[in-house]
């Protein structure tokens, strides 16, 4: 797929589904960030995989906003 298409077609999600992300495209998303470049290797990457509720609502408690929502 050429960039032009790729950027034609992009779309961003602000409201998500509570199922569960099937196991073969988590593995191809970390695969995509395993092979993605980085800024020089300055700026490692840190990636989460959340996949209960209860970790899902202690990243609530840690985190300050959501989308530009500031949490109180």
């Amino acid at each position: 797929m050429d960039f032009i298409k790729l950027a034609e077609e992009r779309f961003s999600v602000r409201k998500f589904s509570d199922r569960q992300v099937e196991q073969y495209k988590l593995d191809l998303i970390l695969k995509a960030g395993q092979i993605a470049p980085t800024a020089c290797n300055i700026q490692p990457p840190r990636v989460y995989v959340l996949q209960s509720q209860e970790a899902l609502d202690k990243l609530q408690k840690c985190k300050t906003s959501h989308f530009g929502e500031t949490l109180a």
